[in-house]
């Protein structure tokens, strides 16, 4: 009885989710690797930069691999790493206001000292964001590997 006219009949067909981020992601990464890299650069070449300038390097450019597999929805390495680094990153991130021998202030008053560091807190949240997100194994770049 395997040719059972009244049977219901059985299909393969799948439909692949290809998942896109929206296009401000790209513009977001984009816009904060180069305002980054200025600000990188320019803490490189103060005379009062040390170690403190060059694990902030590093933990950068790490932070800024893991931003572009977000974005992209690239695989890099394993979730677990960026658990472990977007906190780590974000520990640094607040600790290094502590622990640099530049002078951030840069002659400016409280006030726009304050807020320009809230500024670049309130830019800085999407990477955050991004890189928490990208921890996670439900998100679409795992689902690729």
């Amino acid at each position: 009885m395997e040719n059972n006219p009244y049977k219901t009949p059985k299909s393969n067909v799948t439909i692949d989710e290809i998942y896109k981020r929206p296009i401000w992601w790209k513009i977001y990464f984009f816009f904060i690797t180069m305002i980054s890299a200025i600000g990188m650069i320019s803490f490189l070449f103060e005379p009062q930069a040390g170690i403190s300038e060059y694990i902030n390097l590093i933990l950068w450019l790490t932070a800024t691999a893991g931003l572009f597999g977000f974005t992209f929805i690239k695989p890099i390495y394993k979730p677990i790493f960026w658990l472990q680094f977007s906190t780590a990153y974000l520990i640094y991130s607040f600790a290094y206001f502590f622990i640099t021998d530049i002078d951030l202030r840069m002659g400016m008053s409280d006030i726009e000292f304050y807020t320009t560091s809230a500024v670049g807190l309130l830019l800085s949240i999407p990477t955050y964001y991004g890189l928490f997100a990208f921890s996670r194994s439900t998100d679409p770049a795992w689902k690729k590997a």
